[in-house]
């Protein structure tokens, strides 16, 4: 059966996920996870919720899906290490030199690839299996039958089917980076892809209908789920609410375990969060099936319309009922919780029924003639508190209870399936004065487990005589025997940490300036290489050498050389672009034809047969180009021109360089590798 994975960035997510049934949660811990500004978790907190989740059979990934730089990679791999020993069931990890690293050093340690590597195809996944990969979370540009081709690969296959998703390949992207010092694989995007847009074609501006133009729809595919070939159903949004974890979840195991889903509940995940849906690259939407150039946020559900708009008076007709507490917008400009809620006679009330008039009052820049949403259910909050409050995930166990007779003791076996522990009882059975012990009796006190994590689907019982037995003492007996499992239950077998030993064949790299692209023994500056396990790694992958990332600043550049060289006792087989225009994205969405035909064609030529670029609201422009596969990219305009600082970095060892050129004439170019073969 599909595992549904549910994201959790606090307490009341993981109680959301855990009454709503979820299989497994994922979640950070203060460092190294790619959502740097949700709440996360302490390592003691970790701890907990991993005993908390394992005693209900609920298992526990942890992201540590950040790139790492030479400094943190020692402070990552003890994070890890830790994590290991608490028994968590898994790490999500984007950093190769990590992967790297826990690979040799901690091998039955569970790794899944991170999102963020953008795995497509599966000879990229055969190389992983080579670091020990167990799991690969695909990139979201996945079509269902590159999904297909990857689950036979051999790997466990997970996938995000519901919620946000990224325009750009996940990875990829360095618009946050470059433009704003936020990485975004560092968890610090910037969000750039939500924010406003206009298009220029050959320096002219095209009309375009909305502006967000790199805004796409939220994933759902909760109703197709059936269909995916996968190992886990990954659901996005550790920075939302409860309530949408709640009903995200909810539903997914609803349609998973072959129920339908009705309309009213897709309206209450609408509401919990809505940019539109798409069935994203799965199923090969573009265009204006993919994207929603009209606005960036949550939009909800319509509730109404604003009839009139007198002094601080707001008359909404209500197309569904109106509640006290729910969180609405008006327009695009207004919105409030409505603490105050009024009728037509502005009388108080709790509830506007459908078909009715509510009045709120003291809102600004509401007109005549907005559509009212509700962005937050009064209803849908109170509802989720109540179940989670009603629920307590059991695990189905079986008990036996015998005693031999006066002057034994009592005797309680219980097994969950997998494990079975056995209790004795400090006191002694009595004979009976009166009537006996009963079965009845036994099975009554052995039932109240209502605060506990244990369901007794059956209950055994071989009392031989007539004995009597204190029910308090039945009672310790019951809870020391559930305490006694719940220890197996949560007993961590660790293997021992190993040396770490990994030698590098010596890769001998000469020097020299390659022009455009390096040849296909060389991992590309994509895979984010930044620390010198990363480039073992990449090694140990089948690659002669790599293009380091350009998210290293010169200084990090000399200690992963320095780093590398110490440990292998060799030059590091690495490369470095010193003159280009940074490609920000790479994404299969191509905004160029769904503005200015329909989205539909592929390979259409527009943007080599005009400039295209893409101006923010800051008046920075961007160019726009799509490549021979026609993913469309985007490059910023500065060019990164770092020809000087060659003589530096050969003195640590660095001799291999790449040069991107763009539409610099033949003369500029044999001008540059002039400089920099001087």
């Amino acid at each position: 059966m599909q595992e549904i994975l549910a994201p959790v960035g606090n307490w009341d997510m993981l109680d959301a996920a855990l009454a709503a049934g979820c299989d497994a949660v994922y979640l950070a811990s203060k460092n190294f996870g790619a959502r740097a500004y949700a709440q996360n978790f302490t390592l003691e907190e970790i701890r907990e919720i991993i005993k908390r989740c394992h005693l209900v059979n609920v298992k526990v990934h942890v992201t540590m899906n950040t790139i790492l730089f030479e400094e943190e990679i020692e402070s990552a791999y003890q994070v890890a290490k830790q994590l290991y020993e608490m028994g968590v069931d898994a790490l999500i990890v984007q950093d190769l030199g990590l992967i790297h690293l826990l690979h040799h050093r901690l091998p039955d340690l569970s790794i899944h690839a991170s999102t963020q590597m953008s795995v497509m195809y599966p000879e990229e996944i055969m190389r992983l299996k080579k670091l020990g990969v167990s799991r690969v979370v695909l990139a979201r540009e996945c079509t269902k039958a590159e999904i297909a081709a990857c689950k036979k690969a051999g790997l466990e296959i997970e996938i995000f089917v519901h919620g946000a998703i990224c325009i750009s390949m996940s990875g990829r992207c360095y618009f946050s980076s470059v433009c704003y010092g936020r990485s975004g694989n560092r968890g610090m995007c910037a969000q750039p892809c939500r924010m406003a847009y206009e298009l220029y074609e050959d320096g002219q501006k095209v009309a375009t209908d909305g502006k967000y133009l790199l805004s796409p729809k939220d994933l759902s595919l909760i109703d197709r789920v059936k269909e995916l070939d996968v190992d886990s159903l990954k659901i996005e949004g550790r920075m939302k609410s409860s309530e949408y974890v709640y009903e995200t979840v909810r539903q997914v195991k609803m349609v998973r375990d072959g129920k339908k889903r009705t309309e009213q509940d897709k309206e209450l995940a609408q509401q919990t969060f809505y940019r539109g849906y798409t069935l994203g690259h799965v199923y090969q939407q573009t265009g204006n099936d993919l994207m929603n150039m009209k606005t960036c946020n949550h939009q909800g559900i319509v509730v109404g319309k604003v009839l009139s708009v007198k002094r601080d008076e707001v008359r909404i007709l209500c197309s569904k009922d109106l509640v006290q507490n729910d969180g609405i917008r008006l327009g695009q400009e207004a919105g409030c919780r409505i603490n105050y809620l009024y009728d037509e006679k502005l009388r108080l009330q709790n509830r506007i029924p459908a078909g009715k008039v509510a009045c709120l009052k003291n809102l600004r820049h509401v007109k005549k003639g907005d559509i009212v949403r509700r962005t937050i259910g009064a209803d849908l909050e109170k509802e989720v508190k109540e179940a989670i409050s009603q629920s307590c995930r059991k695990v189905a166990c079986e008990m036996r209870v015998s005693c031999k007779g006066a002057g034994y003791p009592l005797v309680c076996e219980i097994s969950d399936g997998s494990h079975m522990v056995s209790i004795e009882s400090e006191e002694k059975a009595e004979l009976a004065k009166n009537q006996g012990l009963s079965e009845k009796t036994i099975v009554k006190q052995m039932n109240k487990t209502k605060n506990s994590w244990v369901a007794f689907t059956k209950i055994e019982c071989a009392i031989q005589g007539e004995v009597f037995f204190p029910l308090g003492a039945l009672n310790n007996c019951r809870r020391q025997a559930i305490a006694a499992l719940e220890n197996v239950r949560l007993e961590v077998v660790c293997s021992a940490e190993e040396s770490y030993r990994y030698q590098p064949i010596k890769q001998e790299l000469s020097s020299r300036i390659y022009i455009d692209q390096v040849d296909e023994t060389c991992a590309p500056s994509s895979m984010n290489v930044t620390n010198s396990y990363g480039v073992a790694a990449i090694q140990e992958m089948g690659y002669d050498h790599v293009v380091l990332s350009d998210e290293l600043t010169f200084e990090q550049i000399t200690d992963l050389l320095r780093a590398y060289k110490q440990r292998y006792q060799s030059q590091a087989p690495v490369i470095y672009t010193i003159y280009q225009h940074r490609r920000l994205m790479i994404m299969r969405h191509c905004p160029v034809n769904t503005i200015i035909k329909d989205g539909k064609r592929q390979h259409c030529a527009l943007c080599h047969q005009h400039q295209f670029t893409l101006r923010g609201m800051d008046g920075h422009a961007y160019k726009m180009e799509g490549n021979k596969a026609c993913f469309m990219q985007i490059f910023d305009t500065n060019l990164t021109d770092y020809t000087d600082e060659i003589p530096k970095l050969k003195r640590e060892g660095l001799t291999s360089f790449l040069c991107i050129f763009s539409d610099e004439s033949e003369s500029e170019k044999e001008s540059i590798l002039h400089r920099i073969s001087d």
